[in-house]
């Protein structure tokens, strides 16, 4: 079972609201308001709402409870929701609205994905835009799908030392450590359905892409 998280409408097509009615999903600070206004009832909001007008924080409040969190924290807003969907049984969640808008926002959602809590939790976590899904892929080895919408998929060492092995992409890639800055694993490209990957000494960002 799936869970999706709103942020804001940063690189997020609104008409997802209507495919995806029926999910389930929590609502972090403006994308709270957007899911209000799309006649969709979060399961839980968080955010300190500084973004809204005092109207548009009534509007939310009269349609659901929402925990207004203070606006100088040590989290950030998504932080919260994020934690708080680890203690729910969901298989996936899924983040949008969390890729588009100031750069460090952007990275410190990517951040996110790298909570101890995440990685040690049987729920898979992606952020998701229009054109990219992006998940951490840890230690061990992993049979990735291709996701049909995506072409390109590339991989970014989270930390020094890391060593990968790639099969069944279009460039293959023996035992290899990848450097700190390196370019060798991005933009690659399935030739099947399915492709294996093994990571060695720490973590990588897998990111499946597409033109825009």
């Amino acid at each position: 079972m799936d869970l999706h998280l709103l942020c804001t409408s940063h690189q997020f097509n609104t008409d997802k609201l209507e495919v995806l009615r029926d999910a389930d999903w929590i609502g972090i600070d403006y994308g709270t308001l957007m899911l209000v206004e799309a006649g969709i009832t979060p399961i839980a909001a968080f955010g300190d709402f500084d973004s809204l007008t005092p109207e548009e924080l009534e509007r939310i409040q009269s349609t659901l409870e929402v925990d207004v969190l203070p606006a100088e924290k040590n989290e950030t807003d998504l932080e919260v929701g994020v934690q708080y969907a680890l203690t729910l049984d969901y298989d996936r969640v899924f983040i949008h609205g969390a890729t588009g808008g100031r750069m460090d926002h952007f990275l410190g959602n990517l951040q996110t994905l790298l909570n101890e809590d995440i990685l040690l939790s049987p729920m898979e976590f992606y952020i998701v835009d229009e054109m990219n899904i992006i998940q951490v892929l840890p230690t061990g080895t992993h049979i990735i799908a291709r996701n049909a919408e995506m072409k390109y998929v590339s991989f970014i060492p989270v930390e020094a030392g890391v060593i990968l092995t790639i099969e069944d992409l279009k460039y293959t890639l023996p035992r290899t450590q990848l450097a700190m800055g390196t370019t060798r694993t991005v933009s690659n490209e399935f030739v099947t359905d399915r492709a294996e990957v093994t990571v060695e000494n720490g973590m990588v960002y897998m990111i499946q892409s597409k033109d825009a």
